[in-house]
């Protein structure tokens, strides 16, 4: 295997500890909008790691409810203003990850599919947007996760071949995505809904701190 150069991080449920805060905000949407009741089970495996696009989408092909992008990004983007996304807290060992990161100067990039607002909001509460060279976000591609467009351009952007790089991610999208661009691969979770769909994944660990312990064997 090559020297790893750079390290390229997903954000939601990775970095950041935000599943639930989306959850908490699309549930009573759901409810209100389609008297659709979910639970976090629910939100993990059915939406969690997607786009609004997609789950737009699942919401018109998959349970027949007539709703347009237009109509959720306005419900959702008032609920989120309400809810105050600058108290989303971070993942535990992001600030610690990122740190080490930085002292073996290993370059560090973010692909998310969240858009460039929410990175600002969220990481520069926490005042880590420095760490980064670049931000992939959903404004930046066409294609978002599970395609690998975003990080095919976070390849791009380092003027790095995909093996001389390891994503790490949360979701099994976001794990297709970065394999499918030929990158290396540390799945972070915790969810067993998650777990069981990353069975072509060699790195499964729990938490951030074991993900920086196969890192550092990487560099």
């Amino acid at each position: 295997m090559k020297k790893i150069q750079a390290v390229l991080f997903d954000l939601d449920g990775t970095l950041i500890d935000s599943e639930y805060f989306y959850f908490k905000n699309w549930a009573p949407i759901l409810k209100q909008e389609f008297d659709l009741t979910i639970n976090y089970e629910d939100w993990i495996r059915d939406f969690a790691g997607h786009t609004l696009a997609h789950n737009v989408k699942r919401l018109t092909e998959d349970y027949g409810y007539n709703v347009t992008e237009e109509h959720m990004w306005k419900r959702t983007r008032a609920a989120y203003a309400d809810s105050n996304m600058s108290d989303i807290e971070l993942m535990p060992g992001a600030r610690e990850i990122l740190a080490f990161l930085k002292a073996e100067q290993v370059r560090i990039g973010l692909v998310t599919s969240s858009y460039k607002s929410t990175v600002d909001t969220v990481l520069g509460k926490h005042g880590l947007l420095g760490y980064f060279e670049f931000f992939v976000t959903r404004e930046s591609v066409e294609c978002p996760k599970p395609n690998p467009e975003p990080y095919r351009l976070a390849s791009a952007k380092l003027g790095l071949s995909a093996d001389c790089c390891v994503a790490v991610e949360d979701t099994f999208t976001g794990s297709t995505a970065a394999l499918s661009a030929g990158m290396k691969l540390i799945a972070v979770t915790k969810q067993e809904v998650e777990r069981a769909r990353l069975t072509a994944v060699d790195n499964i660990v729990e938490n951030l701190s074991e993900a920086k312990g196969v890192l550092s064997q990487w560099i």
